[in-house]
């Protein structure tokens, strides 16, 4: 008797359990049409879209196999509801040949982290980011949090021995002076463009520094971007990996309504300004262009959604195959690095390195002029 009583209770829980998750899934798909200067927390959802997704699949999948297809249906109806934007956070395509091999270029994202070495901080030899760049075989590398790479102290066994490789290996390097800590290293002529000449308005020079290559005698225009970030102390990216038990997961909740809360919230709002800064100086770019680096945000999030404004598209979404993670710490596995571009250039490939130096992944990109 009390089996055939609680049965029916426990269904009605989770079938309601159920359709909160795929209304989340609907929500966080499209967070990022909120501006987050008022309310944060479609953002803050918007992180966990891809997760959500893949839950409310799975969800509804089970649902079927116990022959509930209502409560199934609905869930497919919400994927179905949310796939516009669900295309770009975990789309479903694959890489391309190159219809002309001799038209190809490749191009590396990377936030190096200072060159610091996350799982091997006391090595006294060896740089694996800079050994890593030096042997991925791209074309143009776009570095982030790199501000002075002539100093020894910020830059870890940055031999002369490896740094006289890479000026072999990359001839052409630009960004080395000024206040920003994003860089270039090119196998062709770069050179640096003022960013006050594109941007009136008052902007972060950290932010986003621009280029000028010469790709094979075409002209390229880069972008390489390291927004802001959240500004989390590592005893606050822990409120994940802390969580052992239901005590420890309250002291968690508390941080994220607290001080975390309000860094996440502040890190939105700035990165939707230096976004709006950054989508006047692309009005005045003719051309082929990219826009590449850290983020600090994922697909269909506020500002890049201002950024894909300008006509720009996702070359993982037109490369790649399911959710991706660029970021590797603390467990806050998200896709936060991007790379976007338009103009007559198209996307062949999009691949993640799976060097863990850095709390960040390598991106690996291959492109192909149309023209």
């Amino acid at each position: 008797m009390f089996l055939l009583v609680v049965k029916p209770i426990v269904k009605t829980i989770l079938r309601i359990v159920s359709i909160v998750i795929f209304i989340l899934t609907v929500f966080a798909a499209y967070g990022g049409r909120f501006t987050p200067d008022f309310f944060t927390l479609p953002s803050i959802l918007c992180l966990a879209a891809p997760y959500l997704a893949v839950t409310t699949l799975v969800i509804s999948i089970l649902w079927f196999i116990g022959c509930k297809w209502i409560t199934g249906g609905l869930g497919i109806l919400s994927l179905i509801a949310s796939w516009s934007a669900l295309a770009s956070i975990t789309p479903l395509n694959f890489s391309k040949p190159a219809k002309n091999p001799a038209n190809t270029f490749s191009l590396l994202t990377y936030n190096i982290v200072h060159g610091v070495d996350q799982q091997q901080e006391d090595a006294q030899t060896g740089n694996r980011s800079f050994e890593y760049v030096l042997h991925s075989g791209a074309d143009i590398v776009c570095l982030q949090e790199v501000r002075d790479w002539n100093d020894p102290e910020e830059i870890p066994n940055f031999t002369r021995e490896l740094r006289d490789s890479l000026r072999t290996v990359y001839p052409y390097w630009a960004g080395a002076k000024g206040p920003s800590d994003t860089k270039v290293l090119s196998k062709f002529p770069v050179m640096e463009i003022r960013a006050s000449s594109l941007i009136e308005n008052r902007f972060d020079p950290y932010c986003y520094t621009f280029y000028r290559i010469d790709v094979k005698g075409r002209p390229l225009t880069l972008v390489n971007i390291h927004f802001t970030s959240y500004d989390l102390t590592d005893d606050e990216r822990r409120v994940v990996t802390d969580v052992k038990n239901v005590d420890s997961a309250k002291e968690s909740m508390r941080e994220m309504k607290g001080t975390i809360g309000s860094k996440m919230s502040e890190g939105f709002r700035k990165r939707k300004v230096d976004a709006e800064n950054l989508c006047t100086a692309l009005r005045k770019i003719d051309g082929p262009l990219i826009l590449c680096g850290d983020f600090n945000d994922v697909p269909e999030s506020y500002s890049y959604r201002l950024l894909r404004g300008e006509g720009l598209e996702d070359a993982y979404a037109q490369t790649g195959f399911g959710p991706m993670i660029t970021y590797n710490k603390h467990l806050f596995w998200f896709h936060i690095d991007q790379i976007l571009y338009r103009g007559a250039i198209c996307p062949l490939s999009v691949k993640k390195g799976s060097l863990k130096s850095s709390d960040h992944y390598p991106l690996m990109a291959e492109f192909e002029f149309r023209q």
